[in-house]
């Protein structure tokens, strides 16, 4: 409003005005100058406005047109700024995704571990209870064995002097005569 209004006024000047109002002061009080104090009305010399407006209105221009591009590179700043951030936010949000999908995979493969370890205990305490009661067997095969090797030779004599009784026995039978 305020550019509206100065460039109107001093376009006025630039056409040439011839300016129908008197120059004066509309007061009572009395007023002087420099040489002479005066006993009247203040008198001023014409009441013009300044040439040189122009470059007011021109300086006006120039800072309203650089808060225009201040205000745009500020807009285009912001949505760049924006914009990072977004990004950057779509990089977290994947980042803790692929963290989170990482962390269940590892957990599965946690418990999937454990129970196979869970599963290998139990084998191995089985298989230790086997090997006991295995070891058992052959304790008692071992004592049998023992035996039957430590009392083969009397057996045998004991199997040899009886297959000698039987061969008399039958041969008594048979008709033969013992002599």
């Amino acid at each position: 409003k305020a550019l509206d209004r100065m460039q109107q006024v001093y376009a006025l000047l630039q056409g040439g005005d011839d300016g129908d109002e008197q120059p004066g002061a509309p007061h009572i009080a009395t007023s002087g100058n420099h040489t002479d104090p005066g006993n009247g009305p203040a008198r001023f010399t014409k009441y013009e406005q300044h040439r040189h407006g122009s470059r007011v209105v021109s300086m006006l221009q120039k800072v309203m047109a650089d808060s225009k591009k201040l205000e745009n590179e500020a807009r285009a700043s912001e949505e760049d700024s924006q914009s990072a951030y977004e990004s950057f936010m779509k990089d977290s949000n994947k980042s803790l995704k692929q963290y989170h999908e990482t962390t269940l995979s590892l957990t599965e493969a946690k418990a999937t571990a454990e129970a196979s370890q869970a599963m290998a205990k139990s084998d191995l305490k089985m298989t230790f209870e086997d090997l006991e009661g295995l070891n058992g067997v052959l304790g008692d095969l071992k004592s049998s064995c023992d035996f039957l090797l430590k009392n083969f030779q009397a057996r045998q004599t004991a199997r040899s002097a009886e297959m000698d009784a039987l061969r008399e026995a039958k041969a008594i039978l048979s008709g033969m005569a013992t002599s």
